[in-house]
């Protein structure tokens, strides 16, 4: 179920369901695939590694992640992750809604806590390490999270809200503080790339061009193509095929749809330019593709 459940982060919808917004996934790099391209939800997300090393790319800043290291990424935050070098590597992931903690009464916790936590008022930190202080504490408390998803005992649901609540308790009292070091040129900058990533989540299934792309964040197309690289790493266009390829990876997982449907249903109507895509990616075709995982369960 990893595979599915990984994919289900680029999905604008509530994760868990309605009466509990919380999922935990477990991830191993390179099953699948090696990379995840930048997304960003509006659930709090925490990263425990535990196994391996892996490349994190976190509010355009970039990463490199220890097995161990619990990373921390807050609500709305843009973020992605690919394969360390070739290492193999085994992380979970905990996702979960602020609705879970947040009562519709104000109170105490609310205005003191939350709402200014939620607002970017707390400066939280993004990697917490096994030689940080009160990590032990910590790890203890995200692996309990872990455990009680998976195992899922009679009641589960009480203890499961109950130690979301023990763990922030140890983030405000050793880990956040009370101001904000955002400035206005780096949030129009994430602002101008949410912007980006949303309009190519909607029309991924159709022809994307730059022109297109740089009017929705009103940019020349010039500088667009050098703002994108500049911020994420790579072009415009390897973006989007990285996009298409790991949907293109889910239906061949998922479906049986035909290769060529696939393509068709990613916005890529030349067949052989999604093979060779493909293959360079992933480093071998659709068809082998699909036939490797077939075999592997």
């Amino acid at each position: 179920m990893q595979h599915e459940e990984l994919m289900s982060l680029k999905e604008t919808g509530q994760k868990g369901d309605f009466l509990l917004p919380y999922v935990v996934c477990k991830t191993i790099l390179p099953d699948f695939y090696t990379t995840f391209p930048m997304h960003w939800h509006n659930e709090m997300e925490i990263v425990y590694l535990e196994d391996g090393e892996i490349e994190e790319c976190i509010d355009l800043e970039h990463y490199h992640i220890k097995k161990g290291d619990i990373v921390l990424i807050n609500p709305c935050v843009l973020h992605s992750f690919r394969q360390h070098e070739n290492s193999r590597s085994v992380f979970r992931t905990i996702l979960f809604d602020f609705n879970m903690l947040t009562s519709n009464n104000t109170d105490a916790c609310s205005i003191k806590y939350f709402t200014p936590f939620l607002e970017g008022r707390y400066i939280s930190p993004l990697i917490i390490s096994s030689d940080t202080a009160h990590y032990e504490e910590l790890v203890s408390v995200v692996k309990k999270l872990i455990e009680l998803y998976d195992k899922k005992p009679e009641f589960f649901e009480i203890k499961l809200r109950s130690e979301l609540y023990h763990l922030f308790y140890i983030l405000f009292k050793y880990y956040f503080d009370l101001e904000s070091t955002e400035t206005v040129i780096k949030d129009n900058t994430t602002r101008n790339i949410k912007t980006i990533l949303d309009y190519i989540s909607e029309n991924y299934m159709n022809p994307i061009t730059i022109d297109e792309l740089a009017d929705s964040v009103n940019l020349s197309k010039h500088y667009f193509m050098r703002f994108f690289k500049k911020y994420m790493g790579m072009t415009c266009i390897e973006y989007i095929n990285d996009y298409r390829l790991n949907i293109a990876t889910n239906l061949l997982l998922t479906t049986s749809m035909q290769i060529t449907e696939v393509s068709t249903s990613i916005g890529i109507t030349n067949l052989s330019y999604f093979n060779r895509i493909f293959k360079k990616k992933y480093h071998m075709t659709p068809k082998e593709y699909r036939y490797n995982i077939d075999n592997r369960r």
